[in-house]
């Protein structure tokens, strides 16, 4: 669906720039779907064109018991891949046991990719360290909320952890919901990834980035963040270590005119990065974001004039 696109870009920046950034979290608001719709559309989009942009399907760990019914769906070319969201009563056993059995049930139909720790205003070490003992998967996203001291002690913790466990623990920030409290202002969302970036913590951002860039929403009456604006921003503060103000500026920035894609970079005013820096950004820091649709996003993000070169249709 990236209509202004030619796909056959293999190594082109906008294809580093968007493989696997959707993780499709069809259960959850807005879009709340049941789980044999959301399957049912996982299983159609890995199956589409478009599924190199496709992360993992997102889902709460107390459900994984319901998706035994799906498996013929799912084979080892094709395997419904998961990113587990653990319980918030921080119930380990309870939340590997279910893990298990899904595993022993798919075998090369399944994996999970990642694990999603709840949010708590406070990062609870010791928690954290028997998930590092307990679990076998070396991607951890804690999300983490509160103020900007109780965030940085928050970071620190996830930091420390990363200095001794041979797993990747990093950071969940959400980015909006279904009203304006729950969206984070530009300049607080500059703060996150600033420090995030600092200390070296992947990022995986989740809810409000529908759309590709920054806009006002009458659904939820403000504006909602745009995931092209987050992820350049994200980019060039780990490639190019851009100060706070400049984060915040690109991510207030409502001109698609001012993004631009060539074959081999990717632009925001007078800042450039290339397609392998764009590869590294994405895989070491700004790696991905949770989306209840996969369809809106790519749609709107082709019909964008922000492509240019020979290569474009």
């Amino acid at each position: 669906m990236l209509v202004n696109v030619n796909l056959k870009w293999k190594e082109s920046a906008v294809s580093h720039f968007m493989t696997e950034l959707i993780d499709y979290a069809g259960l959850f608001p807005p879009a709340s779907l049941p789980l044999s719709k959301a399957i049912l559309n996982y299983h159609s989009y890995i199956h589409e064109s478009d599924s190199w942009m496709l992360g993992p399907f997102v889902i709460p760990a107390s459900r994984l018991v319901n998706l035994e019914p799906f498996k013929a769906k799912f084979n080892d070319p094709f395997p419904l891949r998961l990113s587990v969201i653990l319980t918030k009563s921080g119930d380990l056993e309870a939340d590997l046991e279910a893990i298990q059995c899904f595993l022993e049930t798919y075998q090369t139909a399944g994996t999970i990719e990642a694990i999603e720790v709840p949010v708590f205003l406070e990062v609870d070490r010791e928690f954290l360290e028997r998930l590092e003992k307990q679990m076998e998967n070396d991607l951890v996203y804690c999300e983490v909320t509160g103020t900007n001291d109780q965030f940085l002690k928050n970071l620190d913790t996830i930091q420390t952890m990363n200095q001794k466990s041979s797993k990747r623990f990093g950071v969940k920030l959400r980015l909006g919901g279904t009203t304006a409290k729950l969206f984070p202002s530009a300049r607080q969302t500059a703060f996150m990834i600033h420090e995030c970036q600092k200390r070296g913590l992947a990022l995986k951002f989740t809810a409000g980035l529908h759309h590709p860039i920054r806009q006002y929403r009458e659904e939820v009456e403000t504006f909602m963040h745009g995931f092209v604006n987050v992820f350049t921003a994200s980019i060039l503060a780990y490639c190019r270590s851009v100060n706070m103000e400049t984060i915040q500026t690109i991510l207030l920035d409502e001109n698609p005119a001012n993004f631009s894609f060539t074959k081999d970079t990717l632009s925001w005013r007078e800042f450039t990065v290339s397609s392998s820096e764009i590869n590294d950004a994405r895989s070491f820091f700004a790696i991905s974001y949770g989306s209840c649709s996969f369809d809106e996003p790519r749609e709107e993000l082709g019909g964008l004039n922000i492509f240019h070169g020979e290569e474009t249709r």
